[in-house]
């Protein structure tokens, strides 16, 4: 799932060289894309902030720096302002206290250049919210997405800098989704803003780092024990690996895995975060087997989610129905998921993203079925249609391989028509603006029947069976193959 938001053992894992997403962006670059930048950018001034954590990252000491043309009212992540205490700024000698006002902190003098120093209750935080998007407690680490702990301009042109240094108390570390520095600091992280400024996971406390191959998979275990850490140490990789192979290289120079030990023996619901950076964040059975692992399909999806710019809610489909439709394929290309268990999952599961009476399409119509299996339909009808149009030379992986090459993962924010049009421009035909005319905006049912009948494929009692001569059984065959370099 694809969210719009330590004593802990830390593990780095990569991929090999030829691997090169995110998550959503690639790596977003540095930051989203910003058609106009504010005036602080312009003359590229950035917000900095120096962070300094106690034990666990409990309490957090922040000093902001703004430049000249920051606005005056500044704030936090919704539901975390409540923990940022003692803000007091600082002009020359002068030290002045700011309270807090609706939620808020007005600060007149940073129009004109400011640093504003406050404590931030991150310990709090995470035993009152258990929120995600604010804080959570593991055992005796601390997950919380830099928005919630790093105060800003309530409002900001898109495009500004900006840049956090964090040191972690003796012992501990501190890792995030956001990109590291560009120039190599460590323990410094920088991007730029998007409009939301919701940030990735992060996570304070001890960690343990071990590099597997390469860099793009960066994973962080909170407090526990998995009575065999190989075994979650490999599915990671095996993972990544089924990704990149799918899009021809990682579709994200750095993505965050943040897994959380919890009891039993399988693996939960992950989500997903982006902008400026990248981070997975997922719950795993201490006692978790290998059978659960080799049929885990949801790390998968939670990395396809990288590959993918950032579009605005009411095209929350496209990312879950992407994410939906490209994981079972990218697990059969890597032969993790047979095609008889493709097809059976999909007979059964398409469906389920029909339009119901009273549906006004795909943009409009935000039902748990329309939104997962909805946004997989329409990806299965734009594939067949790209593949059937161009005799089988082009297919959607092509537009999806295209859409990260040209920077478009889940660091950035693209509006859709970007997406659409990237997408036919590397197929040569113009399907997904014709599909999504179809379905955005009104009921767009798909006739399954006929559209199995055609690719040659049936369900009988619990069977998959083929028909080789059916007109677009070449497609079919075609769409589970392993893919080409």
């Amino acid at each position: 799932m694809r969210s719009r938001s330590l004593l802990v053992l830390a593990l780095a894992v990569a991929l090999s060289a030829a691997c090169a997403p995110s998550s959503r962006v690639g790596p977003r670059t540095l930051a989203r894309a910003a058609p106009a930048l504010g005036t602080a950018a312009a003359a590229g001034a950035a917000w900095t902030y120096e962070v300094i954590a106690s034990e666990r990252g409990e309490t957090l000491a922040v000093e902001a720096t703004f430049p000249p043309g920051t606005g005056t009212e500044l704030t936090v992540s919704d539901g975390a302002e409540a923990y940022v205490q003692d803000v007091v700024l600082i002009q020359g000698a002068r030290r002045t206290p700011i309270p807090e006002s609706r939620r808020s902190w007005t600060a007149p003098g940073c129009a004109s250049g400011c640093v504003v120093t406050y404590r931030y209750d991150l310990a709090a935080a995470a035993n009152a919210r258990s929120d995600r998007s604010v804080a959570q407690m593991h055992g005796e680490a601390i997950q919380a997405p830099p928005s919630s702990w790093l105060l800003r301009p309530a409002e900001a042109p898109m495009g500004i800098p900006f840049r956090f240094h964090v040191k972690s108390a003796p012992g501990e570390a501190f890792a995030a989704g956001v990109f590291p520095s560009e120039q190599g600091a460590p323990d410094t992280y920088e991007g730029r803003t998007d409009g939301g400024f919701d940030l990735p996971y992060a996570a304070f406390g001890k960690i343990r780092r071990i590099q597997l191959a390469g860099g793009h998979v960066e994973a962080v275990m909170f407090p526990g024990t998995f009575k065999r850490e190989a075994i979650v140490i490999e599915w990671i990789e095996r993972s990544a690996r089924a990704v990149q192979a799918f899009y021809g290289h990682f579709p994200i120079s750095r993505v965050l895995l943040l897994v959380q030990p919890t009891r039993g023996r399988r693996v939960g619901f992950g989500t997903t975060m982006g902008s400026s950076g990248a981070a997975i964040e997922v719950p795993v059975g201490e006692d978790v087997t290998v059978e659960a692992l080799q049929d885990d399909w949801m790390l998968v999806h939670e990395m396809i989610h990288t590959a993918l710019p950032d579009v605005t809610r009411e095209h929350h489909w496209l990312e879950e129905g992407l994410a939906t439709y490209a994981e079972p394929l990218a697990r059969a290309h890597a032969q993790l998921v047979t095609p008889d268990q493709l097809w059976k999952d999909w007979i059964l599961g398409m469906p389920k993203g029909e339009p119901a009476e009273g549906d006004e399409g795909l943009d409009r119509t935000h039902t748990w079925g329309r939104t997962y299996w909805g946004g997989a339909l329409f990806c299965l009808e734009a594939d067949v249609a790209i593949r059937e149009r161009t005799g089988g030379k082009r297919s959607l992986v092509d537009a999806l391989r295209a859409i990260v090459a040209q920077g478009g993962n889940i660091s950035v924010s693209w509006p859709v028509e970007r997406v659409l049009d990237v997408g036919d421009a590397a197929t040569g035909v113009p399907v997904l603006r014709e599909t999504y005319a179809r379905m955005a905006r009104q009921p767009g049912p798909v006739d399954l029947p006929q559209l199995w009948a055609k690719l040659g494929v049936r369900l009988e009692r619990g069977t998959v069976i083929y028909n080789d001569a059916a007109p677009l059984a070449s497609i079919r065959r075609a769409m589970t193959e392993p893919m080409k370099p």
